[in-house]
């Protein structure tokens, strides 16, 4: 724990008060430096934190659509408005984004792009897991599902149990989520959530998993867990399989050609847009989904490295910095 200059908001920034701030995979990443951690942050030393919410305290000069007392969670990931992908309305894939870090502190700068107004009503911790949850919906969103279909997904983490909350709200009746043995305590947790797991450790998992079906297997297989395990054995013909987690390992061709034979389309699902954070916002407001029960462990800025050991272990499902704690 280091003590740092409160920073001032440039003009087009707001200053926010911290109330919490979710641990992510990729901070992991950055920490043991892996995984691309090179591309995810521009210089050393640096804060992390991106998955915060909390109130703004300061508005920069030529700032208008945000006042002091505003609740706000914060997306990593803004966009400039300026290149072809944003001139064409995907947001998700600027070529130049605005970026966000630095709250695992009290107070962060954000720039107005990345901030989106919550209801003064809704809970703090829920605030900060829009960020994952808009993550999950977005992948709903990329994909075909429609109320009364049938989904797969792979990987119990936050993004993966988001996927599976924004399914069933969606009205998808089939939802079965797998993990590994590790996995065990999130899938327990998912269980409690009302979903059907399978354990991808047992020998016969796939068939767990097809005897929960429809008989010609699921409309979607969304893979929060870049293992892209089994996709073929898992969806009809025709079927999407949707890759959410950062791809672990390379596809074999005779895998790419099993794909090819059985009409899968794949799907990359990245971050989220400003509609998805809308659409997250009146979901969560609404109590059609309710983020809370992901969170397991809270830690104080003093005990933060807590956090990281709980990530390398697998252990628990979504950590918080409470600055004020």
């Amino acid at each position: 724990m280091i003590d740092a200059p409160v920073p001032a908001p440039a003009e087009s920034t707001l200053l926010v008060r911290i109330g919490a701030c979710g641990v992510c995979g990729s901070d992991l990443h950055i920490v043991d430096w892996e995984l691309g951690a090179e591309r995810m942050v521009a210089r050393l030393p640096v804060i992390l934190g991106h998955e915060p919410a909390g109130e703004v305290v300061e508005v920069g000069a030529r700032v208008s659509n945000f006042k002091v007392g505003d609740r706000v969670a914060l997306d990593p990931f803004g966009h400039c408005g300026r290149c072809g992908p944003c001139r064409a309305g995907r947001f998700h894939l600027c070529s130049a984004p605005t970026t966000l870090s630095g709250a695992f502190a009290e107070f962060t700068v954000a720039p107005v792009e990345n901030a989106h107004l919550v209801p003064s009503t809704m809970d703090i911790e829920q605030a900060a897991l829009l960020e994952p949850f808009g993550t999950g919906l977005h992948a709903i969103e990329q994909s075909c599902l429609k109320a009364g279909d049938s989904a797969v997904v792979e990987g119990p983490g936050p993004i993966g149990l988001s996927i599976a909350l924004a399914a069933r709200a969606l009205g998808v009746t089939s939802i079965v989520m797998t993990g590994l043995a590790v996995d065990a305590d999130r899938l327990a947790l998912a269980r409690t959530m009302g979903f059907t797991t399978v354990s991808a450790g047992d020998r016969d998992w796939i068939e767990q998993v097809r005897a929960m079906l429809p008989g010609d297997g699921a409309d979607v297989v969304f893979d929060a867990a870049g293992a892209i395990d089994s996709p073929r054995e898992l969806l009809r013909r025709g079927g999407q399989l949707v890759e959410v987690g950062w791809p672990a390992r390379d596809l074999k061709s005779a895998e790419l050609r099993a794909l090819f034979f059985h009409g899968v389309t794949l799907i990359n699902s990245r971050i989220r847009t400003p509609e998805t954070w809308r659409r997250a916002i009146a979901i969560v407001s609404s109590g059609a989904v309710d983020l809370r029960p992901m969170v397991t462990h809270r830690y104080s800025i003093s005990r933060g490295l807590e956090a990281f050991d709980l990530l390398r272990g697998r252990r628990g499902v979504k950590a918080l910095i409470i600055p004020s704690d």
